[in-house]
């Protein structure tokens, strides 16, 4: 996907998003690295919650990074966007990824390939910053695939004369003046893949860089990210809390949608403040499936993890031991889970800092409005790279 920054299309951190600028939790850009030796080198046993189980779940996420790894030359980068040096080539993944295919059902199958094929390293690491883990989902909504009656909101693909625009260099329009190129016609029409009900739905689809979209006929289309104008993200967040419409402590996903939905004049204005844009695609994939992330591969609920690709590939392994939200109520649940690097965000800078994926829903995206925890990522190094240094 990628979201405004994340390659599912948008992902970034919903709650860290939506507050972008007007938080000192969202982590710098530092580039730390992280070097492996004996000190830094863990047992499994050393992984509070490692035999709790789940482990099954996350090699089927493992095994799509692994399709996608074998097809790389064995001197390749394992994420040619990565230049930390602590995850080796593609070559030293390989025997891995290779055995990865023959490992039976069950999380107890899958607990023994991990701990026989990996080493849990540390990563703590000087000017590593704070941890900071958020969370996204695939948004739901009400759409038709023809303007009319309550559908009136586009979601449109990218125009072939913004395509040629960038090839040749030049800068593409703003939000306000693509919206008004819109309305005045002076965009082919056909580039409008759904129409949807609720233009707050447009804005958080915006957001997440992808979705569901349920139709009147009792189909569901899903819309994936195709491009962005690359213009400036401003903060709805951000400016309703420089407008005095919702304290700073007290904004999240829940609380905009709130605040949009009772001020519906001010909807549109409020959006225009903000530059960039982002355009779709019909997505063709199993409804049981997440959307692609920045690796191109199906992401898996509560198992794919958007992480700094300066600092940390896609297709790496890693034991994130947090908290989540407790689904629409108060207070917060442990959350330790074997993850896979499958996406990226403007917003996800540092090696400790990382996006939860938490699939479609109103659960999941009661989860991820929420969601701003600490905790500590752990990554799992194939053995034979971890023996060679």
């Amino acid at each position: 996907m990628k979201r405004h920054g994340k390659t599912l299309g948008a992902g970034l951190g919903l709650a860290l998003l939506l507050l972008a600028g007007c938080s000192g939790s969202e982590a710098s850009g530092m580039t730390a690295t992280a070097s492996v030796g004996p000190e830094n080198s863990l047992s499994f046993n050393d992984l509070e919650g490692w035999s709790s189980g789940g482990q099954a779940l996350s090699l089927g996420a493992f095994r799509r990074s692994c399709t996608r790894i074998l097809k790389l030359n064995h001197d390749d980068l394992l994420d040619p966007k990565t230049g930390n040096a602590l995850y080796g080539e593609a070559g030293d993944w390989r025997a891995a990824c290779a055995a990865a295919a023959g490992v039976g059902p069950g999380d107890e199958a899958a607990r023994r390939y991990f701990e026989s094929h990996f080493i849990p390293v540390s990563l703590a690491a000087e000017g590593s910053g704070k941890s900071l883990f958020t969370g996204y989902y695939e948004p739901e909504m009400k759409g038709a695939l023809h303007r009319g009656g309550v559908y009136q909101t586009p979601i449109i693909g990218f125009p072939p004369e913004f395509a040629a625009a960038r090839r040749a260099g030049k800068t593409l329009p703003t939000r306000s003046e693509i919206e008004d190129m819109l309305a005045r016609g002076e965009l082919d029409p056909g580039l409008a893949l759904v129409w949807l009900a609720d233009p707050v739905d447009a804005f958080f689809l915006h957001v997440q860089g992808s979705g569901r979209v349920a139709l009147e006929d009792g189909r569901t289309v899903r819309l994936a990210f195709a491009a962005k104008n690359e213009r400036p993200y401003t903060s709805i967040g951000k400016l309703l809390i420089e407008d005095g419409a919702i304290p700073r402590d007290e904004v999240s996903m829940q609380t905009i949608r709130a605040w949009l939905e009772s001020h519906p004049d001010a909807v549109r204005p409020l959006l225009r403040r903000n530059d960039s844009y982002i355009f779709f695609k019909m997505l063709t994939a199993d409804p049981s499936l997440g959307p692609p992330g920045a690796e191109q591969v199906n992401l898996t609920p509560q198992r794919s993890l958007a992480v700094d690709r300066s600092l940390h590939p896609l297709g790496a392994l890693f034991w994130l031991d947090t908290t989540a939200p407790t689904p629409h109520r108060a207070g917060e649940e442990p959350f330790r889970q074997l993850m896979v690097a499958q996406d990226t965000g403007t917003a996800i800078r540092g090696l400790q800092r990382g996006d939860v994926f938490w699939g479609p829903g109103a659960e999941a995206a009661d989860i991820a409005g929420r969601m701003k925890q600490p905790g500590e990522l752990i990554a799992l190094l194939p053995r034979n790279l971890v023996a060679g240094r």
